[in-house]
């Protein structure tokens, strides 16, 4: 069995995103967060764990959350920044792309790095990823739609393609033939 890479871990990922997306029948998830991060951002992978507890609490599928780079940069990574119109956007951050007709997709940078000792990522509730994700909380919890918007430090970027599934599944296609695959 060949060793896994972090460009087969990212693109195998990926691949399981795109399915899950475009499977999602029923009421969706208000969100998808996706998390981009390097081999050695603790704080991110932090951040990243924070949301997967809360979402897991809240019912959210695989596909309503993601992270990619976690064991290292990879083809995947690179590609998601353009595919998602995501260029500019320094590493480790954060997408939330809400639902709905259109689809917006709101950004934040991440702390990167190790906390120092005695720190923990969630003791400054006032960071943009912690109000975004009390307000996604609130959002479930309530039945209400989910508003992003007037949150300080997340810039809101529109999609270069269209639709999430179909911007994922360009940009698979883009990962399968750098790296040689085909789906």
């Amino acid at each position: 069995m060949p060793e896994e890479t972090p460009d087969s871990h990212d693109l195998d990922k990926l691949t399981r995103w795109h399915q899950g997306l475009v499977s999602d029948t029923g009421d969706a998830f208000p969100v998808c967060a996706l998390f981009l991060a390097a081999g050695k951002d603790d704080r991110a992978h932090n951040i990243f764990r924070s949301y997967r507890t809360a979402f897991g609490e809240l019912g959210a599928g695989f596909h309503d959350l993601v992270i990619f780079g976690q064991h290292g940069v990879s083809s995947t990574s690179a590609a998601l920044m353009p595919g998602l119109g995501l260029e500019g956007l320094e590493v480790p951050c954060l997408a939330l792309v809400t639902r709905g007709d259109p689809e917006v997709c709101h950004t934040a940078v991440l702390p990167g790095g190790v906390l120092a000792e005695g720190e923990r990522e969630d003791d400054g509730e006032d960071v943009p990823w912690h109000r975004a994700l009390d307000r996604i909380k609130d959002a479930v919890d309530l039945g209400k739609p989910l508003s992003l918007d007037g949150i300080s430090g997340l810039d809101s970027r529109e999609f270069p393609v269209g639709p999430l599934p179909e911007s994922i599944r360009l940009v698979k296609e883009k990962v399968e033939e750098k790296m040689g695959q085909a789906s």
